[in-house]
């Protein structure tokens, strides 16, 4: 009981240390995203949901360690918007949507929803499908160009080796969902996201003396109270 009186500015001095929010209305994923890429860069956040009915997320660091951690995101682009896929595009149709569209739509779906599985993949950081799949022209019939994609993919550079291995399979994925297209008509591309070296976070000269008498203080009242037991059952000992 005699250690709750020092306890109480401790624990008030640490909570003056902590964060402020630097994202704010992120979904879940992007929020774990910013939090593995500030993890490899050294830097601690958490994430905690905001409030409202439609409340995303947010993302919070020490006030000291923001602007190493803006730097950290802007190398590695994030957040980043997700791929829309057919619940985000469909619903943004026109209430008569000619053929054209129509395609351009399913294309622009189907791009982003095979991005979204080919980025689940370990490793991946991001992933951008382009499908190139002609309509069949009804004055011509026979002579539709034969369909094919280009996929690029972003890994981090630890990671790259086992991504690259996996392009069979990512040739399958991408051929699989598209009616006509064969695997060998599928480009894949790798390339290497920038990978972070974030200095050492500098020294918080103005709270460690502080966070350092308070914690002395708290030592030095341990042993006292632990001393005055030890007393105490001494002289309470049989002799």
């Amino acid at each position: 009981m005699r250690l709750a009186p020092l306890a109480l500015p401790l624990t008030l001095a640490l909570a003056g240390c902590s964060g402020e929010a630097l994202l704010h209305g992120l979904d879940e994923p992007q929020a774990n995203d910013v939090l593995v890429a500030l993890d490899e860069g050294g830097i601690a956040a958490e994430k905690a949901r905001e409030d409202g009915a439609d409340a995303g997320w947010e993302v919070r660091v020490a006030a000291a360690d923001a602007v190493r951690a803006r730097r950290v995101l802007a190398e590695r682009d994030l957040p980043r918007q997700r791929p829309a896929g057919f619940d985000a595009v469909l619903a943004k149709g026109s209430m008569v949507p000619t053929a054209t569209e129509e395609h351009a739509l399913y294309l622009h779906a189907l791009s982003g929803e095979l991005a979204r599985s080919i980025e689940a993949i370990d490793g991946v950081v991001g992933a951008r499908v382009h499908l190139g799949l002609p309509q069949a022209d009804p004055f011509r019939p026979g002579e539709r160009p034969a369909p094919r994609a280009a996929v690029l993919v972003r890994c981090r550079a630890a990671a790259c080796a086992a991504v690259r291995a996996l392009e069979p399979g990512l040739r399958a994925l991408v051929a699989g969902a598209a009616d006509g297209l064969d695997a060998a008509a599928v480009s894949v591309v790798f390339a290497e996201a920038p990978q972070t070296t974030a200095p050492p976070p500098p020294p918080r000269r103005g709270r460690s003396p502080v966070l350092l008498a308070l914690a002395a203080a708290a030592g030095a009242a341990a042993i006292a109270v632990g001393g005055g037991a030890g007393v105490r059952w001494r002289r309470g000992k049989p002799s």
